[in-house]
């Protein structure tokens, strides 16, 4: 699913095929993907069990509220393309305690145990307050 998310970044299109145990998952991962991906300003084709992601220059993607379906693996791949795109908002970014509880206290770690990477608050379209990973998860 990370290999799909990440695709735009190909220089060429980049066909998934033989998905369809993707559809029996959490979600509809499938759809899931295709639809999410698709908020975030990617050209995604879906066809049968299939999907082609083509490229896109940096400029052409952008954040979106990327719903995930209450299933872990959609919070943590979209979670990756947010690295390299801004404006990615994860919902309900706990579901990952069901297989890695500390993952985004490992994004969000120095390193050498994390990636370093910035977690924000946004309010009105502004960032609020940077977060750590313990902050997703309070309340």
């Amino acid at each position: 699913m990370t290999a799909i998310v990440i695709a735009p970044f190909s220089v060429e299109p980049c066909k998934f095929t033989d998905l369809g145990r993707l559809r029996l998952q959490e979600t509809e991962r499938v759809v899931a993907l295709r639809t999410e991906l698709t908020k975030c300003g990617a050209k995604v084709i879906e066809e049968g069990d299939s999907l082609t992601v083509y490229p896109s220059k940096l400029e052409e993607l952008h954040g979106a509220e990327i719903e995930t379906y209450n299933d872990h693996r959609m919070a943590m791949c979209f979670a990756i393309l947010g690295l390299k795109v801004p404006g990615i908002k994860i919902k309900n970014p706990a579901c990952v305690k069901k297989t890695f509880p500390n993952f985004f206290q490992k994004v969000a770690g120095h390193p050498p145990n994390g990636l370093g990477a910035e977690i924000w608050e946004i309010r009105d379209g502004r960032r609020t307050r940077q977060l750590s990973g313990e902050d997703l998860f309070a309340g």
